[in-house]
């Protein structure tokens, strides 16, 4: 399912199995991830995703550094994905989204791909729901 010159979004799960536990990703999205005509992006709104998750115990199966908020934007960074900061065009789109499930972070994550024309690389349906295309 890839396409040529597409531009990818990864999900939070995506960014975490990248970094920690690439194995677990499907080859169609390592296929993309390492597609040099692929545009990569991750979401600030990953990054918050993380903090509040670490704030509550953490995640199951791995650890993150405790310097998980440096390394990890600097890591994608690297590789040439690039950091989608939240714009008030984003935050307005969600306005509009129907509530197929109420997670704000994937709702943001949604709504940036609407409006940056982006698909995303993540294992949850839920992004097709608000016709967001989606590798997995």
């Amino acid at each position: 399912m890839m396409s040529k010159g597409r531009s990818y979004m990864l999900d939070t799960m995506t960014i975490l199995w990248h970094a920690f536990l690439p194995q677990r990703l499907p080859m169609a999205v390592r296929g993309v991830l390492v597609d040099e005509a692929s545009a990569l992006c991750f979401s600030t709104v990953s990054l918050w995703e993380m903090g509040l998750k670490m704030s509550v115990g953490g995640y199951l199966g791995f650890r993150l550094p405790a310097d998980w908020d440096i390394c990890i934007p600097e890591g994608l960074e690297q590789q040439g994905i690039t950091r989608l900061a939240i714009e008030s065009e984003h935050c307005r789109r969600i306005q509009d989204l129907p509530f197929h499930h109420r997670d704000p972070f994937d709702r943001m994550l949604a709504a940036q791909c609407q409006i940056e024309g982006h698909s995303i690389l993540s294992s949850d349906g839920i992004f097709d729901a608000y016709g967001v295309p989606r590798v997995w």
